[in-house]
């Protein structure tokens, strides 16, 4: 709203409003209330919104009544008038603007308000300036503003240091003599003029909180100033006022005298330490007076008495008063409230008379002082009373019939004293009472009559005493609800101490010294339904002992000594809540817990299994489970109920995680796995239903394992970093999971999210693909043989195969490397030489260590076929030339590393094939001149390092030298400042930057090749090109294609038929006469029903194509005849799907199926029978029998590539005539099928 600004759209602001009403004015009558609201135009910077005013106003300058539609304005601005800033208020359109709110940046620039700046807004009725930094209002600022209501300035100067608001004298307020409520706060105001706020007959309210005032007076509210014009002046309008948050120290006499008709005094938060006797003198109306939060020691006697017969609310909590003088409250019969917590009172102050006339009281508060006795008269006139709080004193002692008069009190509080007994007279008196709290006492004896006076009592706390059993006196408590005795020092509970307690709700008996429970010790509560016994010695519960109590619902046994739960809590029926954590139970099943149970603690136990025999997941009602801190060791899918919603597992010893453990769990929202010993993870074990897109998905927290990061956990990467199929949990600590490498020389723990997919690595000694078939010769290139004492790695795909060889004793490279190898370690071994074609045909090889271990020599081809290597490793052996020819066929190589060595002698053809050459050490050898052109070829080198050698300081040389480094090799020369020469290889020269042509002396020793070392010799320019070698190359290329398409040839039909559905060198034997009622029947566990029915049995069925299953629990008939009806659907199908997993293989049903598909096929040629292997089980260790039913069953792994492609391959054909590709798929059985099996059953 800055003038400059506001000034140039003020022309097309009007001509808008002029095209705007032009186009209103066409509308409809009855369209006239938008044709208001639309026409308003709000300068820039500003915000606005229509009200409608409902109270009509006869004297608005422009008529508006009620109904009227009105506009409330509110603009944010940097400064108004500033250093920066030109503020031009006419610009706010007056016409309905009746509420105006400025705010300004909280930033320490100031503002200003000119005189009249207001005075155009004739309807406004609100005008609020918040956080501008305005040092003073001019006298005219309200000018014009007759209609105003509500003013608001608060400058936050109080904020900004020595900053302060200054009022004028003269009639600021006068302009607007219908104002009702007035702020001023935080503005560190510390002077009003006594005039300010004259006849202004309608001023209801006055906010001046935070501020700087120091004196009352400066309120200018005083009857005793000296200014005849002030004493004249009407303030009776004012009801409410505020003056908190000052500075005020004393209380002058009759400091708002002129207040004749206040009704609320707020004083709080201010620095009163004294009040004179006539402070609130001329306050006759006053009904609230709050003084809390101040520095009082005492008041005077009489402080209270002008206002003696209206005061209804006196709040004087949080002082230091200590004093209560005799007839303080004297005559404050209308009172109803009155709070001295939080001071200094003793027991000395309050005699018979203190509180005498508070005839009225409802409420007194006492707490937090220092009494130490409640005296027979103190109370007796509060026959009224209805709320008394005495917590956190000193109370030793309560005389008989204190209470006697308070025949209306309800809620009596004692908590935090110094309470020994209770006598039969202390509550003697309180008919009516409901609560009583006596807590944190030191009570060792209740009267067995202290409760007879007190029938009508609900709620009793007595706990964190010294109580060594249940009180008897309880028992005359009919209509006790809750009852709390814990933390006191009771040793045993039987039937008797609840005799005549029959409406108890609660009991809370929590850490006492409660030993073994027996039947019937509640058998006088049945309406209990909530029991807290923990932090006992609770070792043994006799069964039966909850059956008195069957409408429990929550019931608390945690942080015992108990064993076994076996039969306790099978009757509650309505039990919601239990919780026995902290206890030495070692065996837990849910049977032991009620069907309808929700909330479940079993944490810090010796549990080692969830067990579920019963198999109940299906229809317990569990919602929340704690099971951290046990012995847990494993995890399935009976493991926990379907309806669970959160479940704790943390800190326990799990191992193993079944896979579609979390299948089933719909509900499911949170689960903690963290601080267990899981080190790898089925790919299946965190695998969901699919979350519908309403629901978040649930979060799961897992760090905390000792993972170990082989092949089988790259799935965990990649969920972690978010799932789009929503089957699989969000992993809420994914920054805090680490795992370890398996390959040693790698980094050990590394963050799961900074873990490349290629350091993914299982060892193995030997593998043979599932497509290769010559695995059983010596010569095999597609199977894979790790050498004698190495370690090999692979990944999931195959696609990295680390060998480390490192520090073997090799002295010479293994024999049989397989042929997939991408990193061989050999470093630390003792290979004199490397001979030509060591590495041939290891095609896939990137990064070769070969430092360390002794190399003299390089022959002739030796990394021929590595034509992917991108890193040799080479340093720290004993090479002296390079001849040219070892690094030929290497195009791709990145690194080439050869420092520390003895390298005297290099061709100068050496680097010529590295075209994608970046990184090249040669320090720490003995080169004496370097050929520049040598590098020519090399355009993608970026970092070279040539330190340490013995170069020449022949004065040629070094000229050449420095012009190609400053030319060309500034950038890419990495040791360039710790370059120097040596004169005859043996003294040691200069640094190369420093030598110049003064200084260089010529070494033609050097140059002709005399003294101990002999300088690098640059052969001429050799042949690069080998058309022989190409040829060769090419040859081999085109066989090492026709043996992988032999090798992998079963992976390519799979592939062609998945992708254009041709079976080649296939033909179908399936005619129309030899079609069957199934494609296949399939076979599998009970337990492993959840994949079947969500995963395998959904894709075959309703893919393309289509198939038509028997599925064994939902299509066969449920008889005694049962083999024989597998039997009938065996024969009935063109397949057998088994479903290997380890429930499969350890259940003798499933084992007879398997042995009924296998005899099948031998009667049926054209029947076979397909594995779908579900976990990594060890097929190698079956029995015999079974091994010879699998021995001819090709299986397919579920999770591996391209599985849903494999196992369609080896289904059937589809057939148009019983599966058209447009229909959905008829999986229930057919007539015939359930006639056959019904004349079996009959």
């Amino acid at each position: 709203m800055r003038a400059n600004q506001m000034s140039r759209r003020s022309t097309s602001a009007s001509t808008l409003i002029a095209r705007l009403a032009a186009v209103l004015l066409m509308a409809s009558h009855q369209y006239w209330p938008v044709v208001q609201t639309v026409r308003y135009v709000a300068p820039e910077d500003c915000d606005w919104k229509t009200t409608t005013l409902t109270t009509p106003d006869s004297g608005s300058a422009t008529g508006a009544g009620a109904g009227s539609d009105s506009v409330l304005l509110t603009c944010k601005l940097r400064t108004v008038n500033g250093a920066f800033d030109s503020t031009n208020f006419s610009l706010i359109q007056a016409q309905h603007t009746t509420g105006l709110t400025i705010i300004c940046d909280d930033i320490l620039f100031e503002s200003s308000l000119s005189n009249r700046s207001f005075e155009h807004l004739t309807q406004l009725r609100e005008l609020s300036v918040d956080r501008c930094k305005l040092p003073e209002l001019p006298l005219l600022t309200f000018q014009g503003l007759s209609q105003l209501r509500n003013l608001t300035i608060r400058t936050h100067n109080v904020n900004w240091g020595d900053l302060s608001l200054k009022i004028p004298t003269g009639g600021l307020l006068t302009p607007v003599p219908r104002v009702q409520r007035i702020d001023l706060s935080t503005n560190a105001i510390s002077w009003l003029p006594e005039s300010l706020f004259c006849n202004l007959q309608e001023l209801s309210f006055v906010n001046l909180t935070a501020n700087q005032f120091q004196e009352v007076i400066s309120f200018g509210f005083s009857s005793k100033s000296k200014d005849r014009q002030q004493l004249q002046c009407k303030l009776d309008a004012i009801t409410h006022l505020d003056v908190s948050y000052n500075r005020i120290k004393v209380l002058t006499d009759r400091g708002f005298g002129l207040l004749a008709r206040l009704q609320a005094l707020s004083l709080h938060h201010n620095q009163i330490s004294r009040a004179e006797e006539t402070s609130l003198a001329g306050l006759s109306g006053l009904t609230v007076l709050d003084m809390s939060n101040n520095q009082l020691v005492a008041l005077p006697p009489k402080f209270f008495q002008p206002v003696a017969t209206s005061l209804t609310e006196l709040y004087l909590q949080n002082n230091s008063i200590s004093v209560l003088p005799p007839g303080l409250f004297n005559a404050l019969g209308q009172t109803v409230l009155l709070d001295l917590s939080h001071n200094e009172i003793t027991s000395h102050w309050i005699g018979t008379d203190t509180f005498a006339d508070l005839i009225r009281l409802v409420q007194l508060d006492l707490a937090f002082n220092r009494l130490s006795r409640i005296d027979a008269q103190t109370f007796r006139s509060q026959y009224s009373l209805e709320v008394l709080q005495l917590h956190h004193n000193e109370i030793e002692t309560i005389a008989d019939t204190a209470f006697q008069s308070l025949y209306n009190l309800h809620t009596l509080v004692l908590s935090h004293n110094r309470l020994t007994r209770l006598d039969a007279l202390s509550l003697s008196g309180l008919h009516v009472l409901n609560t009583l709290a006596v807590d944190s006492n030191k009570l060792d004896f209740i009267h067995g009559q202290a409760f007879k006076n007190i029938t009508n009592l609900m709620e009793l706390n007595a706990s964190s005493n010294r109580l060594e059993s249940v009180p008897p006196a309880i028992n005359t408590l009919q209509f006790l609800r809750s009852l709390d005795l814990s933390y006191n020092r009771i040793i045993e509970i039987d039937n008797a101490s609840y005799r005549g307690v029959d409406q108890l709700y609660g009991l809370n008996l929590e850490a006492n010294q409660i030993g073994n429970l027996s039947k019937g010790i509640f058998s006088d509560l049945p309406s209990l339904r909530i029991l807290n016994l923990a932090k006992n010695k609770i070792q043994g519960i006799e069964q039966g002992t909850f059956d008195d109590v069957p409408d429990l619902h929550a019931l608390r046994l945690d942080s015992n000594y108990i064993v076994d739960i076996n039969g306790l809590f099978s009757n509650l029926r309505d039990l919601l809540m239990l919780n026995i954590s902290v206890n030495k139970i070692g065996w837990f099943d849910y049977a032991l817990i009620p069907i309808g149970l929700q909330w479940l603690d079993i944490h810090e136990n010796q549990i080692d299994n969830l067990g579920n025999y019963f198999e109940l997941e299906s229809v317990l009602k569990l919602r929340t489970l704690d099971a951290s801190v046990n012995k847990i060791q494993e995890l399935d899918a009976s493991a926990l109920p379907n309806g669970i919603e959160m479940v704790l597992l943390n800190s326990n010893h799990i191992k193993k995680i079944a896979p579609f453990a979390f299948m089933e769990k719909q509900n499911l929202t949170r689960a903690d796995l963290t601080s267990n010993r899981l080190t790898t993870l089925d790919s299946n074990a965190f695998r969901l239903s699919k979350v519908p897109l309403r629901r978040p998905v649930p979060e799961f927290s897992v760090a905390g394992n000792p993972y170990l990061c082989d092949c089988t956990m790259e799935w965990l990467q990649r969920v972690a970093n978010g799932d789009e199929s929503r089957q699989y949990p969000r992993m809420v600590d994914v920054q805090q999971i680490e795992c370890q490498l398996a390959f040693a020389k790698q980094q050990g723990l590394v963050p799961l999210t900074r873990a490349n997919s290629s350091q993914f690595l299982c060892p193995y000694k030997s593998h043979c693909f599932a497509l290769c078939h010559c695995c059983e010769f010596d010569a095999c290139d597609c199977e894979m043989t790790c050498p004698d004492n190495c370690s090999c790695y692979y990944d999931q795909t195959w696609s990295t195969n680390v060998v480390d060889c490192s520090g073997k004793g090799y002295n010479s490279v293994p024999a049989r490397l397989p042929m997939d190898v991408t990193a061989l370690y050999l470093d630390g071994n003792d290979i004199y030489t490397l001979s030509s074609h060591t590495f041939i045909g290891r095609k896939n090889m990137r990064q070769l260590y070969l430092n360390n271990s002794n190399i003299h020599a390089v022959g002739n081809n030796t990394f021929n076929g590595l034509v992917n290597l991108e890193v040799i490793h080479l340093e720290y052996n004993q090479l002296t030339a390079l001849n040219g020819y070892e690094f030929a066929p290497l195009f791709y190589l990145k690194e080439l590393h050869l420092h520390h060595n003895r390298i005297h002698s290099i061709h100068n053809t050496t680097f010529i094939h590295l075209k994608q050459l970046q990184v090249l050490h040669l320090e720490y050898n003995a080169i004496v001149v370097f050929q520049t052109a040598v590098l020519s070829h090399n355009n993608k080198l970026q970092s070279l390092y040539l330190s340490n050698n013995l170069w020449s300081c022949e004065c040629k040389f070094m000229e050449r030298f420095q012009q190609w480094i400053q030319a060309y090799g500034s950038a890419l020369l990495r040791d360039s400042t710790d370059i120097r020469c040596f004169h005859n290889t043996s003294f040691v020269g200069t640094y190369i930057w420093d030598v110049n042509s003064t200084s260089c002396a010529n070494s033609t020793a050097v140059a002709e090749g005399r003294g101990d070392q002999k300088a690098v010799s640059f052969l001429p320019n050799a042949l690069v090109g080998d058309y022989l070698i190409i040829i060769i190359v090419i040859m081999c290329i085109i066989l090492v294609v026709l043996i992988l398409c032999g090798v992998y040839r079963k992976a390519i039909k799979v592939w062609i038929y998945s992708k254009y559905g041709i079976r080649l060198f296939q033909r179908t034997r399936y005619t129309p006469e030899t079609e069957k009622l199934f494609d296949a029947f399939v076979s599998y566990c009970k337990k492993d029903e959840s994949f079947i029915a969500q995963i395998l049995a959904p894709e075959l069925e309703c893919g393309p194509p289509p198939y038509r299953l028997c599925l064994r629990y939902r299509d066969l008939p449920m008889s005694v005849y049962m083999a024989e009806a597998i039997t009938e659907a065996i024969e009935c199908s063109h397949r057998t799907i088994i479903l290997l997993s380890e429930h499969f293989l350890k259940s003798e049903w499933c084992l007879f199926e398997l042995k009924a598909a296998h005899r099948e096929c031998q009667i049926n040629k054209q029947h076979r029978v397909v594995g779908v292997l579900l976990d990594k089980y060890n097929l190698t260790e079956l029995d015999a029998d079974t091994r010879l039913c699998l021995a001819s069953v090709p299986i397919v792994q579920w999770g591996e590539r391209r599985f849903w492609e494999k196992l369609r391959y080896l289904m059937p054909p589809a057939r148009g005539q019983l599966k058209p590709m447009n229909v959905g798929p008829d999986v229930r059985p057919s007539l015939e099928f359930m006639r056959t099996m019904n004349t079996k059953i009959v």
